[in-house]
């Protein structure tokens, strides 16, 4: 059998545009230390278009709107990044994320903080900030180099 061809986490960074429309290059800036990230999960519905003769009276479905779904980053709490995310919170618009893999792929998303980041406290734990994003069409994933 084949080693794996896997990667692992280390490294991965979840960012946010800090460009302006039409400024390009884009610039990006870490929104703080990402313990944890849930990409964009995109789903699909269908629309059924079973009628009385249907083929083997099995229901027939088509394909109908996409769901761009949510993403989530929990985030390491300090005073600078509560300061960055609850900005965010509050910003009219949709802002841009990107995801950052550790083989030089990244994951772009548009969305807007749908929660205002809470605390996780627990006892001999530490403080992190849990950012619950809206995500507005699709994501896009560059393979990188």
């Amino acid at each position: 059998m084949a080693d794996s061809q896997g990667i692992t986490a280390d490294g991965t960074s979840f960012s946010h545009r800090t460009s302006a429309d039409g400024i390009t290059p884009k610039v990006w800036a870490e929104l703080g230390e990402a313990v944890s990230i849930t990409p964009p999960n995109p789903s699909r519905s269908s629309v059924d278009f079973t009628h009385l003769k249907s083929p083997n009276k099995t229901r027939e479905h088509k394909p109908s709107m996409i769901e761009p779904g949510e993403a989530t980053v929990v985030l390491n709490y300090n005073k600078a990044t509560r300061v960055k995310i609850d900005a965010l919170f509050v910003a009219e618009g949709i802002q841009e994320f990107q995801i950052g893999y550790p083989d030089g792929a990244t994951e772009t998303f548009s969305g807007f903080l749908t929660g205002k980041p809470t605390e996780g406290v627990e006892v001999e734990g530490k403080l992190t900030l849990n950012c619950p994003i809206k995500v507005t069409g699709l994501p896009v994933y560059d393979e990188g180099n």
